[in-house]
């Protein structure tokens, strides 16, 4: 693995474990920072994955997550429930930066969390097969 992937994984981990945290140790439960922290955990595994690949154009600065994974899809097989959870996480990024703009409730941050965890294990298996090749 580059250094540039893992300093991509590192940070998405440092998101993931953030939103955990927060959902265990945090009350009332900050659901939008929790979800928030969740989409930028995604979009940085899916960052990492992007830059591991070498995609032509280089990394795009956007937070569309459905396109980003469209960015890989002619390297790796990317599985329908990730452009789900792509969907559902994508809003989170922006979005809950802005008060009124998202109606959440706790199971939506449980769900961002289960998802973003999803995306950075398959992330790192895709990434850690990939290394075993070289």
């Amino acid at each position: 693995m580059n250094q540039e992937t893992k300093q991509w994984l590192d940070m998405a981990d440092m998101d993931l474990g953030v939103a955990k945290y927060l959902m265990e140790n945090y009350y009332p439960k900050p659901l939008e920072i929790i979800c928030y922290h969740s989409q930028q955990a995604a979009e940085k595994a899916i960052k990492a994955l992007v830059i591991s690949r070498g995609t032509q154009g280089g990394l795009p600065k956007l937070h569309d997550l459905s396109f980003l994974l469209n960015q890989i899809k002619n390297f790796v097989m990317v599985e329908e429930k990730y452009y789900d959870y792509a969907d559902t996480l994508t809003p989170y990024g922006v979005a809950v930066r802005y008060p009124n703009e998202l109606f959440l409730e706790e199971h939506h941050a449980k769900e961002a969390i289960q998802y973003a965890d999803e995306i950075m294990q398959w992330v790192y298996e895709l990434v850690e097969d990939e290394a075993a090749d070289k």
